[in-house]
This record gives structure tokens, C-alpha cells and sequence, in this order.
């Protein structure tokens, strides 16, 4: 009973143990750089769960400025040579550490406009996606997204084409522009638009519908962010036919597919199985109870083997 007790208490408090496999990952082409095919998330690390207010506050507990070094230079050790996040103020903060700790992972950025203002209308989220593009290029990310949120709210407010600005002045910057959606249609429009599009990055689930989108696709509103079974596959199919490279993201429908290591790799494999060869996915981790990022290199080496 004691040992029960005092293993237990090990592992809810164990610290973060570096994974270790030093060898790298498959990669792919990312503009001028090569990026691992898994590519680390930055969701639990600044507390978006996309479960509930709870888990977010227990990400956010976990991932102090120490533990997100920590956390990054054990990605690398597995193997690991890239994340993604957006770049909030405790981002800012935490960058001069990572990269001080020694940490050379390759950064790409999701340009988050809620970062840095609160906009309320197409003009005001342009603005604010450019002004955080604009802070984040000072530390030299390897790519800059438009946040998929607000590629979603152009779409359905009829102001995509204002994302072309976007890209137009993310190059002007010196770095790769891409863009970011939850919405396969939005893949299929732009790339008949012809724009000068680096890289997608497509979410394997559709969780920006409305209300009445959902009402009018499963008959009712749900509760919280729901997560439908067959969007994977509408999603996979835009980015296989779409020509730049494509990061696929939430592959594992933000934890809702975490109930065993079978159902893990089940989703690694379907994802790239369904994405082109040239694509990345792009995993969160939150390492606060197992090793995930161990697992998941394992997942990730099995799969593409």
C-alpha cells in the first residue's frame, strides 16, 4: 500500500525527463530550412486546452517559464527540430530563455491578432495579425501564419481577400507567409486564388462553426467545442490536393483521441497516410503525467517507418 501510494505520488510530481533518443526525424522541406514531420505544438504550453477552463489552468500551472525550457530542449534530445505558438507576451518573455538554455529548434509562428488588441471587425483583425507578424520577426521565426481563428472569421464575414495583404507584407518582412484555417473550403478557395501561399496549416477538425452551421449539419447547437468524427477526411483531401506544404493540426482531436497508445498511433497514422508526403502534423504536449513526447517520437517513428 505504501509503495502504491508513494509511486503514485512519483508520478504526478515526477519532473520532466529529457527523452533519451538524439536522433532526428524524418523531415521535410520548409522553405529554406528542414522541419521534423512532428513538430511540437504550443497550446498547453500557454494554456489553450480546447477542453475547458479547468485543463487550462492546469496547463498553464505546469508550464512555468522554467518548465517550457525544459519541455523544448526535450524535444529536441528526442529528436524533434521545430515548434509552433503564438507569441503572447509570456512568449516574449520566455524566448530570450530558450534560446539562452541553448535550445536551436526552429520556431514558426502563428500570428495571433488577440495577442496584441481586441479586434471587432475585418480591418481591426488585419491589424492586429500584422502588428503581432511585426513583433514576432524581430526574434527571426522560420514562418509566419495567419491565425486560423481569424482566417475563419474573414471567410465567414466575406473579407478573406484581405489576407492577401497578410502574405504580401509577411514577405516584405524576409519570412515564409502561411495561413491557417479550420475550414477545408477555405483551402479550396485560396488555392484557385493563385496567392503566393507558403504553407497551410489545416486543422483536422472543423471547430469554428457557428451555431447554425452545426444546427443545419447534425440537426442541433452543441455545448462547448465539439469535435465531428468525419472531418478529418474532408480536411486530409483539400490538403493532399493543395500545393504548398501543409502542417496538419489537432490530429488527435486536442486529446479527445488520447485513451490509449493503440488510438495514438491510429491517429498518426491516418494522418500521415492522408497527408502528402512533403506535410508535417503538428502535436501538442502536455508531459505532466507520462513522457508524451517520448511516446508520441516513438508513435511518429513507428508509423513513418
Amino acid at each position: 500500500m505504501k509503495g502504491a501510494v508513494a509511486a503514485a505520488a512519483g508520478l504526478i510530481t515526477a519532473p520532466l525527463v529529457p527523452a533519451q533518443t538524439p536522433r532526428e526525424l524524418p523531415t521535410i522541406a520548409f522553405g529554406s530550412h528542414r522541419v521534423t514531420r512532428l513538430i511540437s505544438g504550443g497550446n498547453p504550453l500557454y494554456g489553450y486546452s480546447h477542453f475547458n477552463g479547468l485543463l487550462d489552468n492546469l496547463m498553464r500551472e505546469y508550464f512555468s517559464d522554467e518548465q517550457v525550457v525544459k519541455y523544448l530542449l526535450a524535444c529536441e534530445k528526442a529528436g524533434i527540430n521545430a515548434w509552433q505558438s503564438n507569441y503572447p507576451g509570456t512568449a516574449q518573455r520566455q524566448f530570450p530563455k530558450i534560446r539562452d538554455a541553448g535550445c536551436k529548434m526552429h520556431w514558426i509562428c502563428l500570428a495571433d491578432p488577440w495577442d496584441v488588441s481586441n479586434p471587432n471587425d475585418a480591418k481591426t483583425l488585419l491589424q492586429g495579425t500584422l502588428k503581432c507578424a511585426s513583433i514576432a520577426a524581430k526574434v527571426k521565426p522560420i514562418g509566419i501564419a495567419h491565425h486560423g481563428a481569424a482566417t475563419d472569421h474573414q471567410w465567414a464575414a466575406g473579407s478573406i481577400d484581405l489576407v492577401c495583404d497578410f502574405l504580401n507584407q509577411v514577405h516584405d518582412l524576409g519570412f515564409p507567409a502561411g495561413i491557417s484555417t479550420h475550414n477545408p473550403a477555405v483551402v479550396e478557395h485560396l488555392e484557385s486564388k493563385g496567392w503566393p501561399i507558403d504553407f497551410y496549416m489545416g486543422c483536422f477538425y472543423r471547430v469554428t462553426r457557428t451555431a447554425g452551421e452545426f444546427k443545419k449539419e447534425i440537426g442541433m447547437p452543441p455545448v462547448g467545442e465539439t469535435y465531428l468524427a468525419t472531418d478529418p477526411d474532408r480536411m486530409t483531401r483539400v490538403l493532399r490536393q493543395a500545393k504548398p506544404v501543409c502542417l496538419g493540426f489537432k490530429i488527435l482531436a486536442a486529446g479527445r483521441h488520447c485513451d490509449s497508445p493503440q488510438e495514438v498511433r491510429h491517429c498518426f497514422a491516418y494522418a500521415f497516410k492522408n497527408l502528402k508526403a512533403s506535410d508535417a502534423v503538428i502535436v501538442g504536449m502536455f508531459p505532466k503525467f507520462s513522457d508524451q513526447i517520448t511516446e508520441n517520437v516513438e508513435h511518429v517513428r513507428a508509423v513513418l517507418a
